[in-house]
C-alpha cells in the first residue's frame, strides 16, 4: 500500500510540474492582434502653404509659401497686393519647437525682405511710393487636427525702414499743400490660415 501511495504522489507531482509548464507558456506565446492601432509617429511637415493680411504675405492680402528642410528651420517667399502695386516678401523662420505633428504651438523669430513701407498721399501722386527692406519678428504657428496640418499663424513685424523711405516721409509731413493723418507704425501685425505637407 505504501508503494502505491508513492505511485499516487510521483504521478501527481508530475501532473503539477508538467501543468505549472504548460500554465507558463501561456504567457510566453506572443499574441498579435491585429485591431490595436500603434499611435501616430512625430512626422515632419516639409511644405507649408498660407493665405493672409499683413507684410508676411506680401502687404495686405496675399499669400505665402514656405519649406522646412529641417524640423526647426522654414524657409518663405510670399506675394500679395500691397496698396499701390504687387508686394513680395522672402525670408526665414527659426523655430523654438519643432515643426512636427506633436506640437500643436511653434512659436518662431524671423527675419524677411521685401516690400515693407509705403506712403501715399490723396489728391496727387507725387509721393505715392512702395519701399524695400528688412523686417525682424516673432510669431506662432497654432496647428490643430489629428495630423497637426491646419491652423494660423500670427506674426508680430518690426520694419527696419530705409533712409529713402524717411526722407520722403519728412517731405511729405513738410510740405504746406498736404495734411499727414497718420505715420509709420512701428510694429504690423499678419495672420494667416496655413495647410502643411
Amino acid at each position: 500500500m505504501f508503494k502505491g501511495s508513492v505511485k499516487f504522489f510521483i504521478i501527481i507531482g508530475c501532473f503539477m510540474v508538467i501543468s505549472s509548464y504548460l500554465y507558463s507558456q501561456e504567457y510566453q506565446i506572443p499574441v498579435r492582434d491585429e485591431r490595436i492601432k500603434k499611435p501616430p509617429g512625430d512626422v515632419t511637415h516639409f511644405v507649408d502653404i498660407g493665405l493672409g493680411f499683413g507684410l508676411d504675405y506680401g502687404g495686405v492680402l496675399g499669400f505665402q509659401v514656405g519649406v522646412a528642410p529641417v524640423k526647426h528651420l522654414t524657409l518663405f517667399a510670399a506675394g500679395g497686393y500691397y496698396l499701390l502695386q504687387i508686394g513680395w516678401q522672402a525670408g526665414i523662420k527659426g523655430l523654438i519647437i519643432p515643426k512636427t505633428t506633436r506640437h500643436v504651438f511653434r512659436p518662431f523669430l524671423k527675419a524677411m525682405f521685401g516690400c515693407n513701407s509705403a506712403i501715399t498721399a490723396q489728391g496727387t501722386d507725387e509721393y505715392d511710393k512702395v519701399y524695400m527692406g528688412f523686417t525682424v519678428g516673432a510669431g506662432a504657428e497654432l496647428r490643430f487636427g489629428r495630423k497637426k496640418k491646419n491652423g494660423l499663424d500670427f506674426d508680430l513685424n518690426v520694419p527696419l525702414r530705409t533712409s529713402d523711405f524717411w526722407d520722403d516721409f519728412n517731405r511729405m509731413k513738410n510740405d504746406p499743400s498736404l495734411e499727414v493723418l497718420q505715420g509709420p507704425v512701428p510694429i504690423a501685425l499678419s495672420i494667416g490660415f496655413h495647410h502643411e505637407f
